[in-house]
């Protein structure tokens, strides 16, 4: 095979890897509104203004941040079931508050390190303590008993302080 042959093949081939990648790296993950990382798959948490606009959160946790900092004018809640990833309303979902899951937490990368590389403990995430959305109470309450926590309905949530 003729050598122009071979670097024109080359070439295209490296022309379609390169676009092919710009695509694939154009279809990222939703960022939250709050703490900046990708949209957690199962704990998505929508806030739908009253003027169409649409925060997106990546879980419960920093949606309930959002709305206790904002104080938005609101016409729907929406969370994603834990189980299913099925969009639900969050005024009619129940909650597991603080079990010992944590998806968003494990997403943030290793812990930090000091001046002398030792791991630190993080102090603080926006995340924490975990919040997870269920449409049935009986699912809620059957994670609650494997990964502790407390079962409660959006009205018991409490608003984060400012």
């Amino acid at each position: 095979m003729p050598r122009k042959r071979v670097l024109t093949i080359g070439f295209l081939f490296i022309v379609g890897a390169l676009a092919t990648l710009a695509v694939a790296c154009a279809r990222h993950a939703a960022e939250c509104g709050q703490c900046g990382r990708a949209e957690c798959k199962s704990l998505a948490f929508d806030i739908r203004l009253t003027n169409g606009k649409v925060v997106q959160t990546c879980c419960p946790r920093c949606g309930l941040h959002y709305l206790s900092g904002s104080h938005p004018p609101v016409a729907a809640l929406a969370v994603k079931d834990f189980d299913t990833a099925a969009r639900i309303d969050a005024n009619t979902a129940f909650y597991v508050d603080g079990s010992d899951v944590h998806p968003c937490t494990s997403m943030a990368g290793p812990e930090p390190m000091d001046e002398r590389g030792c791991c630190m403990k993080t102090e603080y995430d926006r995340c924490l303590p975990s919040l997870i959305a269920f449409g049935s109470k009986a699912k809620a309450e059957t994670f609650a008993e494997e990964h502790g926590g407390t079962v409660k309905a959006f009205a018991e949530l409490k608003l984060p302080e400012r």
